[in-house]
């Protein structure tokens, strides 16, 4: 028996929530917090990693300069903390699963400048592609021109880096 197999006994054993019940109970617990603090988002607001993002650091920039930086309804009274959830749930599970480990980036620089565009085109583009799915879903006009040039995007991008993976 090898240290993986023993590995995987312990992660097995060790989280007995599936991921689905997870979400299940967090998306509950989202709706509940909701009523009760009384939050009225958007429409089409949903899980938008590059919005909620954004409302959060303006929410903080707002609070401690004073400023009155763009931030949508959501959020002006409590932070919108979506994605400090999300790095911390996924967080949780790599250290239940005995995934986590830390990894230096080979250009540290490139990514972080990577990761600013992105974020930057997700917002220019009206949210990430999870807001972009429920403003389609909606029948929104900019919902279903973004989702389509993010489709023709990842199709693209798909093609490209087969290219260039071949050579």
């Amino acid at each position: 028996m090898g240290a993986s197999d023993a590995a995987a006994r312990t992660r097995r054993r060790g989280f007995p929530v599936t991921g689905l019940q997870a979400g299940v109970v967090m998306a509950i617990g989202a709706v509940a917090a909701g009523s009760f603090f009384e939050v009225r988002p958007p429409d089409a607001y949903g899980i938008c990693m590059a919005c909620h993002g954004r409302d959060l650091v303006n929410w903080v920039v707002n609070d401690l300069t004073g400023w009155r930086l763009t931030a949508a309804p959501a959020s002006l009274v409590f932070p919108l903390l979506t994605v400090v959830g999300v790095v911390i749930g996924g967080w949780i599970a790599a250290v239940a699963s005995g995934e986590f480990r830390f990894r230096k980036p080979s250009k540290p620089l490139k990514n972080f400048i990577h990761g600013a565009l992105v974020m930057n085109f997700g917002l220019l583009a009206a949210g990430c592609s999870t807001r972009l799915a429920l403003r389609l879903g909606a029948g929104d006009p900019l919902g279903a021109i973004g989702f389509g040039t993010m489709v023709v995007g990842i199709v693209l991008a798909t093609f490209w880096i087969r290219k260039v993976a071949q050579r």
